[in-house]
C-alpha cells in the first residue's frame, strides 16, 4: 500500500483538486459540507483558531495496488480514518516510542492500537476532515483532507517525521485489513517508489531506474571488480556505467544510463542517465557500491581500465548490431574503433590520420580470425568510404581556410586604418570638450561673484530683522508681565466671590438640614401609615376570601385562577414567555406548574392547551424533562453553594473598595461616572456601583455608603458569575490606580464629585 502526506497553505486548492476530479466522491469524514465552497468555509473557521499556523491544510493519500483485493466504500473509509488517527497519535509520541524505524525501540503495535482506539472515540471529532475516493485510475485510492487545528484547544498536528509515521501506519493497516505486505523504505534500504512510478509500473512495466537498480544488484552478487561490473552491466543488461574523475585524479562519482526507446532530434538514441546516489542512495553511489555491495576497487589497478571503458561506452551505440560482440570479445579493439571514430573529422592532423590507418590495418588482421567477419568487413568498407569523404572535405576546408586568412588580413588592415581615424576623432572631440569647459568655468565664476554680492546684501537684511525680532520679544515679555498681574487681580476677585458664595451655601445648607429633619418626621409618619394600610388591606383580602369560600393567595399581584381550567392555567404560567419558541416556552410552563406542586397528570392537561397540539406521549416527555431539570437544580450540594457564597464575599471585599477609588478618581479627572475596561464597564448609578462584563453580563451590583465612623459599607444587590480573571483584573486595577495617584500627588486637589462617603 502506497502512502503520501503533505501540509500546505491552501484549503481551496487541495479540496478543489480532490473533489473536482473525475469519478471522485466523499465516502467519510465529519464535515457537513459537500461542495468545495462549503468545505473550505468550515476549514477556514477552524484555521482562525490558530492564525499563526502557516500550513493549516493536511493532505494524506492511500493507494491500494491493483494486484491487491478490492475494498468497498465502508472498508476504504474505515482504513483511511484509522490511517489519519495513526499519524496523529504517532506524532505525539516522545522518546524511544517515536522511533518507528527501529523495531526494538518503537511503540508496540497493541499499545498503539489501544491509543488510536481511544483517540478516535474521544478526540478525532475535534479535527475537521473528509475522505474522498478516486476511481479515475485502474486501481482506486483515497484522499484525506483535514485541518491541522484542534477545534477545542486550537493546538496543531505536528508534521515532523510524518512521512515515516505514514509508512509505519501503512504497514500496520496492511496486516489489519489482510492486504499485501511490502517493506518500508528504511527496511528495503532504497528509495520508496512514488505514486507516479508505481502507476507507470502497472501500466508500462518496470521503469528505466528500476531496471538499472535490479541489473546492478544482480551483477554485484559475485562481488566483481569495478571494471568487471562495468563490462557485465553493458554486455548482459545494456546498462552503461561511466565513472567521472576530479582534475587531481580522484574519483568524483558514477552514473548509469539505459536506452528508453526514444531518439534525439538528430535520430540518435536518447538515454536515461541517473547518478548513482540519485538512482539508489543506499547502494548505487561509488562509495556504496564498495561498502554495501562489496565491489572491489583498486585505483592503481583499475583507473586506467575504467578510463578506457569510459571512452568506449561514451561513443558506443546501443542500436548497432555488432556492438555487443565487439565489447564482449575484443574490448581493446572496440575502444580503438570508438576513439578513431570520434577523431575522424576535417580538423584533425596527419599524425592522427596515420593512427587511423594503423587501426584499419589492425582491424584487417583481426578480420581473418573473427567470428564476425562479414560485419567487420562491412564496417571497414564504410569506414574507408567515410575516410575518403573526410579527406576530400579536409582539402575543401583547407582552400576555404586560405580564403578566410586573406579576408582576415584585409579586415585587420581596415581595422588599423579605422583605429587611426578614431584616434584623430577622439582628439578633436576632446579639444571641443575642453573649450566648452573653459567657457563654462568662466560663466560659473561670474555667477559665483553675483551670489557673493547677494549674500552680503542678505546678511545686512538679516541683521535688521534680528534687531526687529529683539524689539518684538521685549514687547512680548512686557505684555506677559501685564497679563500675569491682570490674572492675579482677577483671581483675587474670584476668590472673594467664592468666599461670599460659600457663606451663602452654608446658610442654605443649614436651612436644607432643617427641612430634611422636618421631612424625615413626615416620612416616618408616612411609613407608619403605609404599614397600617397594608395590614388593613391584608385583613380585607382575608375577609373577601372567606366570603367567596376561597383560600387567600400569598401573592398580591397575581390573579387567583380556577384549577379546573387548563387553558387559563396555560395562559397564567406563560406570562412573560411569549418571546420564546413554543417548545422552550412549554418546558418552562411545565417547570413553573411543577414548582406549584401540581401533579404530573394535571401538568400534562395544561400542556395540552398549548398551540403546538402535543400528543399525549409528547406532553408526558415535556413534563418528564421539566421534572429532571428541577431534580438537577435541587440536587446541587449545599456545601458548594456555601463555598460559592464565600468566594463571592471575598471577591466583593477586595473589588468594591478598589471600584470606589476608581470611580471617584474618574469623576474628579473627567467628570464621567463610567469607566471602561478591556472587556467590562464600571458605572456609578446613584448610590450603587455596577460592574458588567461584555459577555457574562452583570458581575456585581452593590449599594455603597459610609457609617458614622467613616468606614466603607456596602450591601450586595446582585452577584453574577465570578471567575478567576475578575480577581486578577481588580488586583491589576489597584496597582495602576496607586501608580497614577503617586504621579499626581504634586498637583492641586480638585473638588470631589464622587461618592460623599
Amino acid at each position: 500500500m502506497i502512502t503520501k502526506v503533505k501540509a500546505n497553505k491552501s484549503f481551496r486548492g487541495t479540496t478543489k483538486y480532490v473533489l473536482e476530479k473525475e469519478k471522485a466522491k466523499i465516502i467519510g469524514g465529519n464535515m457537513y459540507g459537500k461542495s468545495t465552497n462549503e468545505l473550505v468555509e468550515q476549514f477556514t473557521l477552524s484555521a482562525h483558531l490558530n492564525p499563526q499556523l502557516k500550513d493549516p491544510c493536511y493532505h494524506l493519500m492511500l493507494s491500494v495496488p491493483q494486484s491487491d483485493r478490492t475494498l468497498n466504500d465502508d472498508e476504504l473509509a474505515n482504513l483511511s480514518q484509522r490511517h489519519f488517527a495513526n499519524v496523529i497519535v504517532l506524532s505525539r509520541l516522545q522518546g524511544d516510542e517515536s522511533q518507528v524505524k527501529q523495531p526494538d525501540k518503537r511503540i508496540a503495535d497493541t499499545k498503539l492500537n489501544q491509543l488510536v482506539d481511544e483517540f478516535i472515540e474521544s478526540e478525532l471529532p475535534a479535527y475537521d476532515f473528509f475522505i474522498a475516493r478516486h476511481s479515475d485510475k485502474e486501481h482506486d485510492h483515497t484522499h484525506i483532507v483535514a485541518s491541522r487545528v484542534n477545534n477545542l484547544d486550537g493546538k496543531s498536528i505536528r508534521t515532523w517525521n510524518n512521512y515515516a509515521y505514514s509508512e509505519h501506519s501503512a504497514r500496520l493497516l496492511e496486516r489489519e485489513f489482510q492486504l499485501i505486505q511490502i517493506q518500508s523504505s528504511w527496511e528495503s534500504k532504497q528509495k520508496a517508489m512514488t505514486r507516479n512510478q508505481l502507476e507507470r509500473v502497472e501500466r508500462d512495466g518496470l521503469p528505466g531506474e528500476e531496471i538499472m537498480r535490479r541489473a546492478i544488484e544482480q551483477v554485484a552478487v559475485n562481488k566483481p571488480t569495478i571494471q568487471e561490473l562495468i563490462e557485465q552491466l553493458w554486455r548482459e543488461h545494456q546498462v552503461k556505467a561511466i565513472v567521472s574523475y576530479y582534475a587531481h585524479g580522484g574519483v568524483r562519482g558514477i552514473k548509469f544510463g539505459i536506452d528508453i526507446g526514444s531518439v534525439n532530434e538528430d535520430g540518435s538514441p536518447r538515454l536515461l542517465w541517473k547518478q548513482g546516489g540519485n538512482l539508489n542512495k543506499y547502494k548505487c553511489s561509488f562509495t556504496k557500491l564498495q561498502t554495501e555491495l562489496g565491489i572491489n576497487y583498486d585505483p592503481k589497478r583499475d583507473d586506467s581500465e575504467i578510463k578506457r571503458l569510459n571512452n568506449l561506452l561514451e561513443f558506443v551505440d546501443n542500436s548497432q548490431v555488432n556492438q555487443q560482440l565487439i565489447s564482449t570479445i575484443f574490448p581493446k579493439e572496440a575502444q580503438a574503433i570508438a576513439e578513431n571514430k570520434h577523431q575522424l573529422n576535417p580538423a584533425k592532423s596527419d599524425a592522427k590520420q596515420r593512427a587511423i590507418s594503423e587501426l584499419i590495418n589492425t582491424i584487417s588482421d583481426f578480420i581473418e580470425q573473427s567470428v564476425v567477419d562479414d560485419v567487420l568487413v562491412e564496417t571497414l568498407l564504410q569506414l574507408t568510404e567515410q575516410l575518403s569523404q573526410y579527406r576530400q572535405q579536409l582539402a575543401n576546408n583547407k582552400t576555404t581556410l586560405d580564403d578566410l586568412k586573406s579576408v582576415i588580413a584585409d579586415v585587420e588592415q581596415r581595422l588599423i586604418s579605422q583605429r587611426a581615424v578614431d584616434a584623430i576623432s577622439d582628439y578633436v572631440e576632446q579639444s571641443t570638450i575642453e573649450s566648452a569647459l573653459t567657457e563654462t568655468v568662466l560663466e560659473l565664476t561670474q555667477q559665483l561673484s553675483q551670489y557673493k554680492e547677494q549674500l552680503v546684501t542678505d546678511k545686512t537684511t538679516f541683521n535688521d530683522l534680528d534687531a526687529v525680532l529683539a524689539t518684538e520679544l521685549q514687547s512680548y515679555l512686557e505684555k506677559r508681565a501685564i497679563l500675569s498681574i491682570s490674572d492675579y487681580i482677577e483671581q483675587s476677585t474670584v476668590s472673594s466671590a467664592l468666599t461670599e458664595a460659600v457663606l451663602e451655601l452654608t446658610q442654605q445648607l443649614s436651612q436644607n438640614q432643617q427641612q430634611l429633619s422636618a421631612g424625615r418626621t413626615i416620612f416616618d409618619d408616612l411609613e407608619a401609615a403605609i404599614v397600617y394600610l397594608d395590614q388593613l388591606h391584608s385583613s380585607q383580602k382575608a375577609v373577601d376570601a372567606i366570603a367567596l369560600n376561597q383560600t387567600p393567595s400569598i401573592t398580591t399581584d397575581e390573579p387567583k385562577l380556577k384549577d379546573n381550567l387548563p387553558a387559563e392555567l396555560y395562559e397564567y404560567y406563560s406570562a412573560d414567555l411569549q418571546n420564546l419558541l413554543v417548545t422552550d416556552r412549554d418546558k418552562e410552563i411545565a417547570i413553573r406548574a411543577l414548582k406549584d406542586d401540581k401533579p404530573a397528570e394535571e401538568v400534562e392537561e395544561i400542556i395540552f392547551a398549548s398551540p403546538a397540539k402535543w400528543t399525549q406521549d409528547e406532553a408526558r416527555e415535556l413534563v418528564l424533562i421539566a421534572s429532571n431539570k428541577l431534580a438537577d437544580q435541587k440536587s446541587e450540594p449545599e456545601q458548594s453553594f456555601t463555598e460559592k457564597q464565600r468566594q463571592e464575599s471575598e471577591f466583593l471585599a477586595m473589588a468594591v473598595p478598589i471600584a470606589v477609588k476608581l470611580i471617584n478618581w474618574q469623576l474628579r479627572e473627567t467628570g464621567s461616572n463610567s469607566l471602561r475596561f478591556k472587556r467590562a464597564t464600571l458605572e456609578k448609578r446613584g448610590r450603587e456601583l455596577v460592574f458588567t462584563h461584555d459577555e457574562r453580563g452583570e458581575i456585581f451590583r452593590v449599594s455603597v455608603n459610609r457609617n458614622q465612623s467613616g468606614e466603607l459599607e456596602y450591601s450586595p444587590i446582585h452577584i453574577g458569575s465570578v471567575e478567576r480573571e475578575d480577581l486578577m483584573l481588580w488586583q491589576k486595577a489597584d496597582r495602576v490606580l496607586q501608580q497614577i495617584i503617586e504621579e499626581q500627588q504634586q498637583q492641586s486637589i480638585r473638588q470631589s464629585k464622587g461618592f460623599s462617603l
